[in-house]
């Protein structure tokens, strides 16, 4: 399964991007509005070409391969997903897994000695926000080759599935990163498709399946998986199915487990050989949730804390139910989720602190107001004087540009209805109308306090109209991202955005992965590794032994402990 080192890289002997090969970037800002039109942009094109362009397609024309890692009594190996974003916490991870042992400890106080995997998993969502080559390179593969820059002896061997930011450039990048055979620091990739099959002792396989944003299993990914259980599954073998997709969640609909993809993969590939999928490792939310199966053996484990900001728990439901097809299936219950619900309910508060971390956002708000203050100076001639909410309305049906206040007023009540898309009916019109009810009378609100303001400090026209649009910018870009702030707030009290409330706070911390072990019992033992609080106090290490980290933390070794258990899986 290992394979022999490679050569150890010189150590850098300064932090400049020249010697290390990368640059170590901060969390992502999923607010400013450069990576908002960035990130849509591709979303856009990536849907439009993405079924015409599918590289899953040239991926065929090379052989599938079934990895065979059943020798031996034992196996221990990784998981993590989510992971290339911040250097903070995505380097955190990344040292972690390096290690050669890790001891853990649980809520007994118990000490556990684990191993560092013989093989590490990457579930999904390599790298953010979107998959280029330098945000491969800097958010991925530079702290992963820091973490590890090589192995004495044998190297351990590393394997990924594809998630929604993976196939932003329709997998272009991903195929160049891990199915080319390439090094990874002390990992090397072996797998030559965005999907695989492994192996694994006493009858145990681990199947990483390609979902293209949730959307098909194409005909050569299915006829490889197809051919693997004709030929090599046996009755009684015991499945780890691994995709990037999350467990459903939201208040819109009923939490269910059922997927068009899994369920076909299920019923016309694995339960005609008499095999069965004992546990599910999902990604695309970024904390940790696992659900038992109430009369039977499977689990549903959701990880993807390997980097990313952190997505809140409080809205998980207690239990899964089967729809679909598997209406009649067994229903699962919530058996832990990482972090708590208290921790992850009292992060909600910051999101109030929506302006400072995301200035930029504030400064689009607080221009859209200058243009509206112009737009309502060139018709009153003296909007820098005192103004009421009477000499707006007047202004809004009496200028000539009125026609464009009024479109401005539907598009933001159509963008707002599109933005609560986590609601349905007459629910998501409501709280559109109420999200966009609030920024049009912060609108209001800005241009009567700024005149007012203005017009007591009885300058001269030009210095009172340059202090008005000013205030206007201010006080425009405060009222906006707060109205903002509010919005979220109040509707995720209610059970909505999970996402857009918690990726604005760029959340560091609170970071875990998966080591698994299968023992010579036959058991699956899985070891969910908590991570509190994440190393940032980073130190160089120039002359450092060849395969040691390049960084090592200033402030001393971050803590890890396990979030539950350890889980004994016996699949039976």
């Amino acid at each position: 399964m290992a394979t022999k080192a490679h050569v150890c890289p010189a150590r850098p002997t300064s932090t400049d991007a020249s010697e290390l090969g990368f640059v170590r970037r901060p969390m992502v800002r999923w607010l400013d509005p450069h990576q908002l039109v960035d990130t849509a942009a591709r979303v856009l094109v990536s849907g439009i070409f993405g079924s015409y362009s599918d590289s899953r397609e040239l991926q065929a024309l090379v052989e599938g391969e079934v990895f065979d890692r059943s020798g031996g009594s034992e196996l221990w190996f990784d998981y993590v997903a989510d992971l290339g974003d911040g250097w903070d916490s995505t380097y955190t991870v990344a040292r972690l897994l390096a290690r050669p042992t890790l001891d853990l400890h649980g809520g007994d106080g118990q000490s556990l000695a684990t191993q560092r995997g013989r093989m590490l998993v990457m579930g999904g969502d390599q790298v953010y926000p979107v998959p280029t080559r330098e945000a491969y390179e800097n958010r991925l593969l530079g702290p992963y080759r820091a973490a590890l820059p090589c192995t004495h002896g044998e190297s351990p061997e590393l394997l990924a599935v594809p998630g929604s930011h993976d196939w932003y450039d329709g997998l272009q990048n991903f195929s160049n990163v891990f199915c080319q055979s390439r090094w990874i620091g002390g990992w090397k990739t072996r797998q030559r498709r965005s999907y695989f099959a492994v192996k694994l002792p006493h009858r145990w396989w681990l199947w990483g399946i390609d979902i293209q944003f949730g959307a098909y299993l194409d005909e050569a990914q299915l006829r490889y998986f197809h051919d693997v259980a004709a030929e090599q599954v046996a009755p009684g073998d015991r499945i780890i199915l691994c995709v990037a997709k999350e467990v459903e969640s939201g208040r819109s609909k009923a939490e269910t487990y059922s997927d068009r993809n899994l369920g076909y993969m299920e019923r016309q590939v694995i339960e005609p050989t008499g095999a069965k999928v004992v546990v599910y490792l999902k990604s695309g939310r970024h904390h940790y949730c696992r659900y038992e199966e109430e009369d039977g053996p499977r689990h549903h484990i959701t990880s993807g804390g390997g980097g990313a900001f952190l997505h809140p728990t409080h809205q998980l439901s207690d239990h899964l139910e089967p729809a679909g097809e598997e209406a009649d299936a067994q229903r699962f219950r919530r058996a832990a989720a990482y972090p708590s619900a208290a921790v992850s309910r009292g992060l909600r508060k910051r999101v109030w602190l929506l302006t400072p971390f995301n200035l930029p956002l504030a400064g689009v708000f607080g221009t859209v107001q200058v243009l509206l203050a112009f737009m309502l100076s060139l018709h009153l001639g003296d909007a820098h004087r005192s103004l009421g909410l009477g000499d707006l309305w007047l202004a809004l049906w009496q200028s000539p540009t009125a026609f464009l206040l009024i479109l401005l007023t539907f598009l933001t009540l159509g963008a707002m209805v599109r933005f609560a898309h986590e609601a349905t009916g007459v629910t998501r019109v409501v709280l559109g109308a109420v999200h966009s009810s609030l920024q049009l009378a912060s609108v209001a609100g800005v241009m009567v306090v700024s005149s007012r303001l203005a017009s007591s400090l009885e300058l001269g026209d030009v210095p009172s109209v340059v202090v008005f649009l000013g205030l206007v910018a201010v006080l425009g870009g405060l009222a906006g991202t707060l109205g903002m702030s509010g919005y979220l707030w109040a509707t995720n009290c209610l059970g909505f955005h999970g996402n857009e409330a918690y990726a604005p706070l760029h959340h560091a911390d609170l970071k875990h992965f998966l080591r698994l072990h299968i023992g010579d019992d036959g058991v699956l033992t899985v070891y969910p590794v908590g991570i509190d609080h994440v190393g940032r106090d980073w130190q160089l290490r120039p002359d450092g032994p060849a395969d040691a980290p390049w960084f090592e933390p200033g402030e001393g070794e971050p803590e890890t402990h396990l979030i539950e258990g350890p889980v004994r899986i016996t699949g039976r």
